[in-house]
């Protein structure tokens, strides 16, 4: 079964389709990554795999960075319903000249298959420059949204969770381990369990030696 797939649940009445309001919480990966964000200054390219959400554009531009938006969801809905995404769709998405320094993929990886979430792992190995981070919000829970949830990042470090629907389907549970093992060349930097079933964590490039000896 394919991300972002039809959930079973779509069957439900009209009632539990309509919109939630949005959650706030403290995140505290995000937190990190906007401090060593900040340490290393202006002129940092930012690859964001989410949609695009003018109050975080807004954000990222005050702190000096370079945003590229490449929206996995709006690009899925092209593709045939239930195809697995081939590397060719991984490689449209990404401007092959242009090495990143931080990666926003939200809670994307919740909505990708293993194989998927491989080739993804080659683009971002070869896009992303040493020491990058990659930041992912990891559902931990039985059942999770139907679709990925619209993220804004306020000034204080907290998240504002928008869920698109009601609806829910099984959640794949990956734990950061497992992530790195389809991610290549990047490791934990750092992680955090949330109260509310969220296992935050920053992902960070390994350099080229440190990837030769792991070998």
């Amino acid at each position: 079964m394919s991300w972002f797939s039809r959930s079973r649940r779509e069957t439900a009445s009209a009632v539990a389709q309509e919109e939630v309001g949005p959650d706030i919480h403290k995140s505290l990966a995000l937190t990190a990554l906007l401090e060593s964000m900040r340490r290393k200054g202006q002129g940092l390219r930012i690859l964001d795999l989410g949609s695009a959400v003018g109050g975080n554009v807004e954000f990222l531009s005050q702190l000096g960075c370079k945003l590229h938006i490449a929206d996995l969801y709006a690009s899925r809905s092209t593709s045939v319903e239930g195809e697995e995404l081939g590397q060719e769709f991984f490689e449209q998405l990404f401007p092959p000249d242009t090495r990143f320094d931080v990666v926003l993929a939200w809670d994307l990886f919740n909505y990708l298959q293993r194989k998927e979430m491989a080739r993804l792992g080659v683009l971002l190995r070869r896009n992303c420059r040493p020491g990058a981070l990659i930041f992912a919000l990891m559902w931990i829970q039985k059942q999770i949204p139907a679709q990925p949830i619209r993220f804004r990042i306020q000034e204080n470090g907290q998240l504002v969770y928008e869920r698109r629907t009601a609806l829910e389907r099984p959640g794949p549970r990956y734990p950061p381990a497992e992530i790195t093992g389809l991610l290549k060349g990047f490791q934990v930097d750092r992680s955090f369990l949330l109260r509310h079933g969220i296992q935050e964590s920053l992902f960070v490039r390994a350099d080229e030696e440190d990837e030769t000896r792991a070998i």
